[in-house]
């Protein structure tokens, strides 16, 4: 017992000693000790893996599930205002949400669930996107999600042809793949599949079949979206994109910068350094 009032004791304590970021950030202590209590095993609760902030608003919490080896203090924020964000955020969850590392949902994002969201991990989804889902969703490790998009794995109701009377299914899953990069105002219908290193390029693209034939390092854009380009991935070393801004910064006129690396190299190079939550 007094192991346990330790481990409960601890993280809260941390909470408020750090209340001028807590203020600044608006996270809602209630909110955050009745979400980790009510849905998580009392071992993970007591770590406060889940912050949830003020302008979210709790309609229903459903089964939640953290399947990682690592868990804790505020791996999954939900609600962080940032500099984007417009209206309330909302979570109600008749299913089943699995996080399987650290995710961050920003300020205004709604979620509707009556299927299984599985988040991989390392995950950030942008300020003000809404995910409709009804069968099943999976996001793959480090993808990130542009401010405004919106995912919808169900057309809700169902329809007949009138001529052979056959009524098609109208649930169908969306996975992301890993290391995905998808542009804000991205809408992602069922049936949607994208391979690892997909990144979507423009805004207000539509999503709606299985893009995998495309494999890795794909780009798409477009409605419905189309591959514009392939062999293209992101970097995500943040200490090389310093260098590349201070390189395009004081060579106006230069339109990239030639790399010469072996291809072991360059996949260090791309993901060395990444920001991890």
């Amino acid at each position: 017992m007094i192991k346990l009032i330790k481990e409960w004791v601890g993280p809260l304590a941390l909470l408020l000693l750090k209340g001028i970021r807590v203020q600044h950030h608006r996270l809602s202590l209630s909110k955050t000790i009745f979400f980790n209590f009510k849905s998580l095993p009392l071992r993970q609760a007591c770590k406060l893996p889940v912050f949830i902030y003020h302008n979210t608003s709790l309609y229903r919490i459903g089964k939640i599930e953290i399947k990682s080896e690592n868990v804790f203090q505020g791996m999954i924020q939900w609600g962080k205002l940032g500099y984007k964000s417009q209206g309330n955020g909302k979570i109600c969850n008749y299913g089943r949400i699995e996080f399987h590392g650290p995710v961050f949902l920003w300020g205004g994002c709604i979620i509707e669930n009556s299927g299984t969201m599985r988040f991989m991990g390392d995950t950030q989804i942008g300020e003000g996107t809404l995910m409709l889902i009804r069968d099943y969703l999976e996001i793959g490790r480090y993808t990130r999600i542009g401010f405004l998009s919106f995912f919808m794995d169900s057309d809700d109701h169902f329809t007949v042809n009138m001529e052979t009377q056959k009524v098609t299914r109208n649930k169908a899953p969306i996975v992301i793949g890993k290391y995905n990069w998808i542009a804000n105002k991205t809408v992602v219908k069922k049936n949607t599949k994208t391979s690892d290193y997909t990144i979507v390029a423009s805004s207000n693209t539509l999503l709606s079949k299985d893009y995998t034939e495309n494999g890795e390092f794909c780009v798409l854009g477009g409605v419905p979206a189309k591959v514009i380009a392939k062999g293209i991935r992101r970097i995500y070393n943040y200490k090389a994109e310093s260098e590349l801004n201070e390189y395009f910064k004081s060579h106006k006129e230069a339109k990239s910068f030639q790399l010469n690396k072996t291809p072991e190299d360059l996949e260090k190079y791309c993901l060395d350094n990444a920001l991890h939550f």
